[in-house]
């Protein structure tokens, strides 16, 4: 309604001009020669209205003419952008859907249909992703090589290179392009934190401390988290000063783990071992005791009896006064009590033993305590029956702490940095074992795969 109006409004203003053009009075002459022509002034206005209106519009129609190759170009470009957008959707959603052989036909697609002009580091970016996925290798490297020619798109390559390279178990090689990709992006906290775990993989302990200081800056790690991985970095430096035989480096970093947590295991009883090698027996023993009474573990019971005197004619309960020292410094330790109670054993002390075994169940009845009383049982009674009974009771009783990884719950006979072979940094704890079946284990696994594979996507 409103176009017909505008129409309408357009030809009434024609029609206007016109009359007002005819309305003029006088007369028009053309002299040539022997010729004279004389033309009414609003007729020869309108006629000249007139001409130029055709020689406009012949002008239009020239133009055009000319321009068609342009505008035709123009056409099947904007058609195959609109081909190569809807391409690439397809690709997403095929790649998103895990159809990864679909995904990466619609991103080539992608790219042929795209306009030279236009940057196809997104196309190109999804085919070396699907590539990677259907495995590949050669084609999604290729790719992914491809983006670093672009600026713009760089970074893309650098971070699929970067996950082709933890794929193929070159951790090495992968953190150099995680360091590209922080060149590109600094401070971004995804990226920093595959650099940590590379750069743990790679046990390149000096620089980790220094990538932890950066998370802690950007708060992408929770503090309690930084504080526990530090100490356990700290141990890990100690452990490469020792290994050159720098003892007082070593020192140094194991009385730093200790600072954060003075009760931690693996820095004290490196500590320990070093004060002892050295004859530092009194060091040694204050150290022992200190963390006895904060963390009390097997561990500390082994250099406990290195420091132990010797039971002599005048003394010969010695060693079990020693042990008894334990008991005081911690009194609520199972750990303490069964070994009063072992020293006791070995002394033919009964009764004395018998008391620690009991206090030791008050306190915590694992196996250990049951098979405390087995042994018991098996020196001062031999009744085989007895035995037999306290080895049922172990064999059902819950198990006593031990190092399990957090993760898996995977039992290790000692404390190490990462638990193998699933590569975690800094799960092992001395702990309760809980009960988990293959099936949980497996899906922790395939989530800790794929959390691998996608590298933690950028927030």
């Amino acid at each position: 309604m409103l176009q017909a109006l505008w129409t309408l409004l357009k030809l009434l203003v024609i029609a206007g001009i016109v009359i007002f053009l005819m309305e003029q009075d006088g007369v028009l002459s053309i002299e040539w020669e022997d010729y004279v022509i004389s033309i009414h002034l609003g007729i020869a206005l309108v006629s000249i209205l007139l001409f130029l209106t055709i020689l406009l519009f012949f002008h239009k129609i020239v133009f055009h003419l000319f321009a068609m190759p342009e505008i035709f170009r123009s056409y099947w470009q904007e058609k195959s952008l609109r081909k190569s957008h809807l391409s690439l959707t397809k690709s997403l959603v095929a790649l998103a859907a895990g159809d990864h052989k679909h995904a990466a036909y619609h991103a080539y697609r992608a790219q042929k249909l795209l306009p030279d002009q236009y940057d196809s580091g997104v196309a190109i970016f999804l085919e070396a992703q699907a590539a990677r996925f259907l495995g590949q290798h050669e084609r999604a490297t290729k790719k992914f090589n491809d983006l670093l020619e672009n600026r713009e798109s760089a970074f893309l390559g650098i971070r699929g290179l970067m996950q082709t390279e933890i794929e193929n178990k070159n951790p090495e090689r992968a953190l150099e392009m995680a360091y590209s990709a922080d060149r590109l992006h600094p401070k971004q906290p995804w990226i920093l934190k595959t650099i940590y775990d590379l750069e743990i993989q790679t046990y390149k302990w000096n620089i980790v401390l220094s990538t932890l200081k950066k998370l802690e800056k950007l708060k992408a790690i929770p503090r309690e988290d930084i504080k526990s991985d530090r100490k356990t970095i700290y141990v890990m430096l100690a452990d490469q000063a020792l290994g050159k035989e720098d003892i007082a480096t070593a020192k140094t970093y194991l009385k730093k783990a200790l600072s954060i947590d003075a009760g931690f295991i693996p820095a004290s009883t490196r500590l320990i071992r070093i004060a002892i090698e050295a004859d530092q027996t009194r060091k040694a023993r204050v150290l022992t005791e200190r963390t006895w009474k904060i963390s009390p573990h097997p561990d500390l019971i082994k250099f406990w009896d290195l420091l132990a005197p010797e039971n002599t004619p005048s003394k010969p309960t010695a060693r079990l006064a020693w042990y008894q020292r334990l008991i005081e410094i911690n009194p609520n330790a199972v750990e303490g009590q069964l070994a009063v109670a072992q020293i006791a054993l070995d002394d033919g002390l009964w009764g004395e033993a018998r008391t620690y075994i009991s206090k030791a169940e008050q306190l915590d009845n694992h196996t250990g305590v049951f098979l405390a009383w087995a042994e018991l049982e098996r020196l001062s009674t031999r009744n085989e029956e007895a035995v037999l009974a306290w080895m049922k009771k172990a064999q059902k009783a819950k198990q006593g702490k031990r190092w399990v990884c957090q993760n898996t719950n995977h039992i290790y006979d000692a404390w190490f940095a990462i638990a193998e072979p699933y590569g975690f940094f800094n799960t092992i704890e001395w702990s309760y074992p809980n009960k988990r079946n293959k099936t949980q284990e497996k899906a922790l696994l395939s989530s800790q795969k794929d959390e691998d594979l996608l590298l933690s996507s950028p927030s």
